[in-house]
């Protein structure tokens, strides 16, 4: 059923997502992409597409150098009406196609009280290429009024058809991403040509109706500039053939290019960037003041409208995809990632968030650079809403059966097998396998004195042990196993099962050193502190080939394990007592356990229902941490067991005398050995001691 509904979610929140984008004001989103994969891009170069040698389109620039430059220095811009009316002059002479003020002079000098006929050069001019149709000169729609021309320069122009508006069209953020061909009037009658589309038209270039997508990936610095104080001066020299090979054929705009005037955001907001840059070339003055080194995230509104012209003269303004196709691509791209989110978990899902958001952003930059604006910002949402969208619904609606049994079943099972039975409700059955594994049995020493003096207040008795077992299974979890069950005052313990643990031998038994460690700090306060007396706490541990599985009936189950394996781990547990030792472990055990461990052989031993004898060792202590003391008493022990081994027990009695003051099994071998001494073994003497007999 949940293999059913999975693929069901994804496809919903799949269509819901590319559905969105068949909404009002989608397109603002698919545009946003733009500014952004033009930031990604400026170290790759993915987007750009190669431009003319020499463009169409040229703007001669008031920068910060022309403030600067005589004989405009310190002088109104009212009054550079002369010099604007001999430029004018010498761009019409020298073919070019069309020019464009984006300049406006609302105001003059030219008045009987102020300088009478002051603004004739500039009025000569505009007459002069008005009935042409070869210059447009801009206004601009601001509030009620719209800022205009001066009357005597609309006139000698030849009117409002030579008028096109310079506003520019923004987004809802208020950036510039597109241009329109055409924007109404304030008076609400008719709409008029905006400047860049008029000019692109008018040099017989083809503008596309409505409203275009700019191509940004035309930079300033694409764009070449001529400063205006240099071509004034030019043009009063008479340098006619400068204007004819830098301009002919050309649509050129005449605007500001300054640090801090009528400057726009655009696409190209996230790319600080001077947008004023050195002269495309000069003619009058090539030792001019430097030009202005300032960077801006904004773009003068002239460099705006010289690169609308461009994107229409060359044809290349990005196509938007279609709302259709859109949805299409959010859609299935968000069904896709949700099918394979509901197969990681939350971290990986992550990285395949973070993986196909890459992808997404290459495979736009391949788009923008073929001349198509991808849906990457909605592509980058929908991947955002489609991962917290699965993973709510699966802590919601599938997790809820998973937190259920984990509820049910953590205080009776292992927190692994309650993970894996969480994930997989169906996947226990009464099946078994066979798996290595490494088992662990640990025994209360002392729990009859301690019921004996407890005998009245079971409460307290039950306190205190668990209070020990809980310190073992601690020990046990904390190191990679499972307490499969509590057998009275005892622990059952598996590495291996259910889980795989390669180093299960290892953790086992650094599990029992922390749990012989527990103990003692266990004894120095619960039971010191109750006037108790201390505990003791044997352990063996075994490991080999068990079977591992659900025992019981199909309405009651008990994950276990079972073999000789386990069968010899118990023994082992039980042989501790013989020995004095607290902790003993198999040969399989010992043989993987590395050789960092201070390990000591105790004994060659004859185990009921093992048709041959077994060695057992007795782990003491990480080599790191082993004492001197330690090591020199291995070494001793081990040459005394050699002489032993090799008949010699009189010889071995006394190397384990030696030792048996302070070690309980050098003791016991002492008494063997003096035993073989006067009585010796067999000659088939297999150096076994069976556990059978005692």
């Amino acid at each position: 059923m949940r293999r059913l509904r999975r693929p069901a979610v994804a496809l919903g929140i799949g269509l819901v997502l590319g559905c969105s984008l068949l909404l009002p004001g989608a397109g603002f989103l698919q545009r946003l992409g733009i500014d952004v994969l033009l930031w990604l891009d400026r170290p790759l170069g993915w987007t750009s597409r190669p431009l003319p040698h020499r463009l169409p389109v040229a703007v001669v620039a008031i920068r910060e150098e022309t403030y600067r430059t005589p004989p405009l220095w310190n002088r109104p811009k009212i009054a550079w009406t002369p010099q604007l009316g001999a430029t004018l002059d010498a761009l019409n002479d020298g073919g070019a196609a069309v020019v464009g003020l984006d300049e406006i002079f609302p105001t003059t000098l030219d008045r009987r009280d102020l300088i009478e006929k002051y603004d004739r050069p500039l009025k000569q001019a505009l007459a002069k290429i008005g009935p042409t149709g070869r210059i447009v000169l801009g206004f601009a729609q601001s509030g009620d009024v719209p800022v205009r021309p001066e009357q005597g320069q609309v006139t000698a122009v030849g009117g409002d058809r030579n008028l096109s508006p310079v506003n520019l069209h923004y987004d809802p953020d208020n950036v510039v991403r597109t241009y329109p061909a055409v924007m109404p009037r304030l008076d609400g009658g008719e709409t008029v040509p905006t400047l860049a589309a008029e000019l692109v038209a008018r040099a017989g270039h083809a503008v596309p109706q409505g409203v275009s997508v700019i191509d940004f990936t035309i930079g300033p610095r694409d764009v070449p500039i001529y400063d205006f104080a240099d071509l004034a001066a030019c043009a009063n020299a008479g340098q006619a053939d400068f204007f004819r090979r830098e301009f002919a054929d050309r649509i050129v705009i005449i605007g500001p290019l300054l640090d801090v005037e009528d400057r726009h955001l655009t696409a190209r907001r996230l790319l600080t960037e001077a947008s004023d840059h050195d002269p495309a070339a000069r003619c009058a003055q090539p030792l001019a003041p430097l030009t202005s080194t300032l960077s801006r995230s904004n773009m003068p509104g002239t460099l705006v409208h010289a690169i609308a012209a461009l994107t229409f003269a060359l044809g290349r303004a990005p196509q938007m995809l279609p709302p259709p196709a859109a949805a299409a691509v959010v859609g299935v791209a968000s069904t896709a990632l949700g099918a394979l989110l509901f197969l990681l978990a939350p971290v990986w899902g992550l990285l395949a968030l973070l993986g196909a958001a890459a992808a997404a952003v290459l495979a736009s930059l391949l788009a923008l650079g073929g001349g198509v604006v991808p849906p990457l910002v909605p592509l980058l949402l929908a991947f955002a809403l489609t991962y917290t969208a699965i993973y709510v619904y699966r802590f919601v609606v599938e997790d809820r059966a998973r937190r259920r049994v984990t509820h049910a079943f953590r205080h009776y099972l292992a927190p692994a097998l309650v993970e894996r039975l969480a994930e997989d409700p169906d996947g226990l059955t009464l099946v078994g396998e066979t798996r290595p594994i490494t088992i662990a049995f640990y025994d209360i020493a002392g729990f009859t004195d301690l019921s004996e003096r407890l005998e009245d207040q079971p409460e307290r008795l039950v306190e205190v042990v668990n209070g020990l077992l809980a310190r073992v299974a601690d020990a046990v979890e904390r190191h990679g196993g499972y307490v499969d069950k509590f057998i009275g005052d005892s622990v059952m313990a598996v590495w291996g099962a259910p889980l795989p643990d390669p180093h299960g031998a290892e953790h086992a038994v650094a599990a029992g050193m922390d749990a012989f460690a527990a103990l003692g700090r266990y004894n120095r306060t619960a039971m010191q502190d109750q006037g108790l007396p201390p505990l003791g706490l044997r352990a063996g541990i075994n490991s080999g080939p068990a079977v591992v599985g659900n025992v019981g009936s199909p309405t009651r189950l008990n994950y276990t394990v079972l073999g000789d394996a386990v069968n010899l781990a118990s023994r082992l547990e039980g042989a501790n007592k013989l020995y004095g030792s607290q902790l003993m472990i198999g040969e399989a055990t010992y043989r993987a356990l590395p050789r960092r461990w201070l390990v000591r052989r105790l004994d060659y031993l004859a185990v009921k229902g093992k048709l041959r004898p077994v060695r057992v060792y007795e782990p003491i202590a990480p080599l790191v941490d082993a004492t001197v003391e330690q090591v020199q008493a291995v070494r001793l022990f081990h040459a005394a067991l050699a002489l032993y081994y090799r008949r010699r027990f009189a010889k071995a009695a006394d190397r384990f005398a030696e030792l048996a003051d302070t070690d309980p099994a050098a003791a016991l071998y002492r008494d063997r050995a003096r035993a073989y001494a006067q009585a010796p073994p067999p000659a088939d003497w297999d150096r076994s001691f069976s556990l059978t007999t005692k």
